[in-house]
């Protein structure tokens, strides 16, 4: 039995089942709690200012009706904002204006699971084919500004069929299963539970273990790509950007130091640089 897994199921709000606690059972809860993001609600002021200016509006998807928001005007090619895990739309909020005025049509969301949209579990995957169902509604994106899980999302989206023309990653992962592996050395899952739970977030997230790593991404090269990274951020590493950026063809990383995982979201020259790169492409 993992005692560290129930706790931290408890924590997050993850409902644990009764005993017993075979490897089946541990396994499944392990992928609950992986796929349950803790929902962030809180807007910061200048995230609040950002939204004024959009046409808040749901868009209706398979995983229900998602909080959005669009700035610009409709004929202009489409962009999307994605936010990281356990974020929300508004944190990317400072690229709209300045899309806006280069000449695009700005989509921000909150994932499922996340800020104002239902929902319990999230994957990149998911919001992946999520992007493809808007799409539907709402035409073709351009391009995509993701950040951490986002890029993840984008990078998913751009090698099933999307036409993206460009993309602009702030402090992308790796891959996913970093973090699984993470989830399992932090419950402490026995080998025979960890089977389970790779498994099980493979089955429910629709997770391609091959597709969830950017070196896969990074061979196919979908469109141009820039990257910009904190070479000391904690959250996700610098070192693995750059490698997989050296594969991507027609990528470039541009370091920001002393930016964090965040700080990159809201910092004017991050800004300027996605909306001058993106703009290079809008024909």
């Amino acid at each position: 039995m993992s005692d560290k897994l129930l706790a931290y199921a408890a924590q997050r709000g993850v409902t644990v089942p009764p005993p017993p606690y075979p490897a089946e059972v541990l396994g499944e809860l392990a992928a609950s709690v992986y796929l349950h993001p803790v929902r962030a609600t809180r807007k910061m002021p200048r995230e609040l200012g950002y939204l004024e200016t959009a046409r808040r509006f749901a868009v209706p998807t398979s995983s229900g009706e998602l909080a959005a928001w669009l700035w610009g005007e409709a004929e202009r090619p489409l962009v999307g904002l994605l936010h990281g895990w356990e974020g929300h739309g508004a944190q990317l909020g400072a690229f709209a204006a300045p899309l806006v005025a280069a000449g695009f049509r700005v989509l921000a969301f909150d994932a499922p699971g996340h800020g104002e949209s239902p929902g319990k579990e999230c994957s990149a995957p998911l919001i992946g084919r999520l992007l493809r169902e808007m799409e539907k509604q709402l035409g073709s994106f351009h391009s995509f500004v993701a950040h951490s899980m986002g890029a993840a999302a984008a990078a998913m989206v751009a090698t099933h069929g999307a036409q993206v023309r460009g993309m602009v990653f702030l402090a992308p992962p790796l891959s996913q299963l970093d973090r699984i592996e993470r989830m399992i050395l932090r419950s402490q899952l026995a080998p025979d539970a960890a089977v389970v739970f790779r498994a099980a977030v493979a089955r429910r997230a629709g997770l391609s273990l091959e597709e969830s790593d950017m070196h896969y991404v990074a061979k196919i090269s979908p469109c141009p790509l820039l990257a910009l990274h904190d070479p000391a951020d904690t959250d996700a590493a610098y070192a693995d950007t750059a490698g997989f950026v050296q594969v991507w063809r027609g990528a470039r990383l541009v370091p920001c130091p002393g930016r964090g995982h965040f700080r990159l979201l809201s910092t004017p020259d991050v800004v300027r640089q996605g909306v001058e790169f993106l703009t290079d492409f809008k024909g």
